[in-house]
């Protein structure tokens, strides 16, 4: 059993809440948009297993980090949030982030990379189109409530965890606190997506992982390639999970951390495979 440290990091006048366990190279993992940092509850000791040092953050406004009326929840604020966690325990590190925050972990590497080796991109969006303006209203609607969120979240997975109850009803008590909705109708509205440039520029290696049965997208495997596509040539590698929808650390937490051991390899860590 893979035992956790709670601490916490202050960053703007604000206090974020992250988890830390193990013993080795870093890898900070943040959650996506209307999640929690026990996301990665089951990626965690596939990785520390293995000898790694794995920190789980929650994302401004959420789960135990504070809830204000106006969160940070940028993604250029995110990766700031991942560059100071890695220097504060001490990198370098490769950042996982996950749908709304892969191109947070992507920035992270160019503000720091002595800091920030390697991001791992589960579940992006290749797209930058904006919305409909019916999605847009949608989208408000549930961002709004927390019943209406976890009803969505509950349907994005494909084969879903037996804690996936206990995970949900944490996400409904996050929001239901002041301002517990205020980051997620933020995120939801689209104008946080201020990384989305450092696809162009990356350099450090990069692995996209992504569920071949992800019901976000009308074609995962393509999304997922595509998104790696618009990184220069050579680095960014793309895996596919087999069964998994868009929680893939949670849902196949195996095969996702055989991504992350891949990347760590590419990136010069002694690490080996993951556990059967």
């Amino acid at each position: 059993m893979t035992t956790a440290t709670t601490a916490r990091l202050a960053l703007d006048g604000r206090s974020l809440a992250f988890d830390v366990a193990g013993a080795g190279p870093l890898v900070v993992c943040l959650p996506g948009m209307g999640d929690l940092r026990s996301a990665y509850r089951h990626l965690m000791p596939e990785l520390v297993a293995h000898g790694m040092r794995v920190a789980t953050l929650d994302l401004p406004g959420h789960g135990d980090s504070d809830a204000t009326a106006e969160p940070l929840v940028g993604q250029r604020d995110i990766a700031r949030a991942a560059v100071a966690l890695a220097r504060h325990l001490g990198g370098p590190a490769i950042v996982v982030g996950h749908s709304y925050t892969p191109d947070s972990a992507l920035l992270a590497t160019q503000l720091a990379p002595d800091a920030i080796v390697g991001a791992v991109a589960i579940a992006p969006w290749a797209s930058t189109a904006p919305p409909s303006p019916a999605m847009r209203v949608a989208t408000r609607a549930v961002t709004s409530s927390a019943l209406l969120w976890s009803l969505f979240y509950r349907s994005l997975h494909r084969t879903p965890p037996v804690d996936l109850g206990d995970h949900r009803r944490h996400i409904v008590a996050s929001m239901r606190r002041p301002h517990g909705t205020a980051a997620l109708r933020a995120m939801g509205e689209g104008s946080g997506k201020d990384a989305i440039g450092a696809r162009a520029t990356q350099t450090a290696p990069v692995a996209v992982v992504m569920g071949e049965r992800d019901p976000d997208f009308r074609d995962p495997v393509a999304e997922a390639r595509a998104y790696a596509e618009a990184m220069p040539a050579g680095v960014a590698e793309v895996r596919t999970v087999a069964g998994a929808g868009h929680y893939p650390h949670a849902e196949r937490p195996v095969e996702t951390a055989d991504a992350v051991l891949a990347l760590a390899r590419r990136v010069g860590w002694a690490v080996g495979s993951a556990r059967a």
